[in-house]
């Protein structure tokens, strides 16, 4: 992917330009040692991966999202951070900010 790349979340369109935060009326915080967010819905988000385990990486990814950073600067940090290749690193990303934003997690 290029820095044009982008995914489709919810209808929302996450390209590597954007910068993402946390959605307005979302809380976000670390309790335990893990991320967890409350969104508007009244719903308690935690990250794990499709094995149910915490993800690493997924928990980074909200971690690194403080309303400076674009997508693209996120991507950076997960390959210096992480055995993961550019591509890899991109799509993922990509898709579960998506994913977030769909959530009302994040906005971009």
């Amino acid at each position: 992917m290029t820095a044009a790349a982008s995914a489709s979340g919810g209808g929302v369109e996450v390209r590597l330009t954007h910068v993402p935060r946390v959605h307005p009326e979302t809380a976000v915080s670390k309790v335990g040692g893990r991320w967890m967010a409350a969104t508007p819905d009244e719903k308690l988000h935690t990250f794990e991966g499709d094995d149910g385990a915490v993800s690493e990486v997924g928990e980074r990814i909200v971690e690194l999202v403080d309303g400076v950073r674009t997508v693209g600067e996120i991507v950076d940090k997960l390959v210096e951070e992480f055995e993961v290749t550019r591509e890899l690193a991109e799509s993922d990303t990509l898709a579960f900010i998506g994913l977030l934003v769909q959530k009302q997690v994040l906005v971009v």
